[in-house]
């Protein structure tokens, strides 16, 4: 499929050069697994995905359309608690699926092969879970959990299952962010020494091609159902492409500003370590009331800076399109080389989608496997431990 109706208004068309780069991406193992177990369990079942995708909010936007490009997927069937949604999302995306209101029917439905999860937080163990006793291949929107009681019954239920899981993470497929580490491979800026990882929200954007429901911010502000704001529900992207970028990520210290609304959890702060590496880790989150900046998606941008020992490294957009400049920027001194790569986020979305598939066909694991997202929940929640405690905190410590 070349192209088809996306956010019900724009035509999406997948170039050559697109293709072409998807192609290319590195395939992320962030773990080691056990070819011999899980090939055998793939290759005998399947010779093309069959996917249920549950959840048709405002993310279903971005994920699909990265299933719908690859020819050997094929979206069986939506799930969503409101079936209207889901058929208009069937409508817009030129298919015909099967349409269920309940994630039992899914599980019930053996014609399915695999589930991508784009429901709320708070419902992920439960539906994990249940979706790998089902023999279902698992796909998972970030983060993995709300608590790290949930993620250890999550992998549990992994170790038992034959099936494959993994949470998506399309920073790690970002364009900008897959050059940024070829170049930090390459030492085109010699040892590095410093990650820097900027957001900033505005309340105003322009260019917007993407319809946001309102419904989606009322659970995240509910704290008996999240655990925190922008530090945790987006910033698990950036402790991901950090980690991809250097390493483990070490002992947090913080400053986070708290209100009465769960999501205005800024201005905030953290830093760390990153362990086995003279290398630090420094995120930031500002929130900007009275700025408009260009974004066909949400309401934010982030600027990367990673910083060596013979240059310096930008990525100087991702959600948004805030800064008119080349997407990867490498800074030597008097020299300065700029990279024309690929830059809509959305192409993060589409690698992911991409990679799920081959992996489940080819017998390998994709980014990200249930312990590293464990690691990556584990972040936030100790950015929110140090900040109360005023004293620097170990991810790993969090249970």
């Amino acid at each position: 499929m070349d192209s088809f109706r996306l956010y019900g208004i724009v035509v999406v068309t997948v170039t050559t050069e697109v293709r072409r780069w998807l192609s290319a991406l590195p395939r992320h193992r962030l773990a080691p697994y056990t070819p011999s177990r899980y090939s055998r369990v793939v290759s005998r079942l399947l010779d093309r995905v069959r996917l249920a995708i549950v959840g048709c909010g405002n993310i279903s936007q971005l994920n699909a359309p990265g299933y719908l490009q690859h020819p050997r997927c094929n979206v069986a069937a939506l799930c969503d608690t409101e079936p209207e949604r889901a058929k208009r999302r069937a409508r817009e995306w030129g298919i015909s699926p099967r349409v269920y209101s309940d994630f039992a029917q899914v599980l019930d439905d053996a014609s399915v092969d695999a589930v991508e999860l784009l429901t709320p937080t708070w419902l992920h163990a439960d539906q994990i879970v249940a979706a790998l006793e089902a023999g279902k291949h698992v796909s998972c929107q970030k983060p993995l959990a709300t608590t790290i009681a949930e993620a250890d019954r999550i992998a549990a239920a992994v170790a038992r299952a034959r099936t494959m899981f993994r949470v998506t993470e399309n920073f790690l497929y970002y364009p900008p962010i897959v050059k940024a580490k070829e170049l930090l491979d390459a030492g085109a800026i010699g040892e590095p020494s410093l990650v820097r990882i900027h957001t900033t929200r505005a309340q105003h954007i322009t260019g917007q091609a993407m319809a946001l429901e309102p419904d989606a911010l009322v659970w995240r502000r509910d704290p008996g159902r999240n655990p925190g704001g922008p530090l945790y529900d987006d910033g698990v992207h950036k402790y991901a492409t950090a980690a991809y970028w250097i390493g483990e990520i070490g002992d947090i210290s913080a400053i986070v500003t708290r209100g009465n609304d769960l999501l205005m959890e800024t201005p905030a702060a953290a830093m760390w370590r990153f362990k086995g590496r003279d290398c630090l880790g420094v995120i930031d989150y500002t929130y900007a009331p009275e700025m408009t900046i260009r974004s066909r998606y949400y309401h934010a941008d982030e600027f990367f800076e990673i910083h060596g020992s013979r240059g310096i490294i930008w990525v100087t957009r991702c959600t948004g399109e805030m800064l008119d400049l080349p997407a990867v920027v490498v800074i030597r001194g008097a020299e300065t080389v700029s990279y024309q790569v690929p830059a809509d986020w959305r192409l993060g979305f589409d690698g992911a989608a991409v990679d799920f598939v081959d992996g489940l066909l080819a017998g390998r694991q994709p980014a990200q496997d249930v312990q590293a997202a464990k690691h990556i929940l584990q972040v936030p929640l100790a950015i929110y431990e140090a900040a109360r405690l005023g004293r620097a905190v170990a991810p790993e410590s969090v249970k």
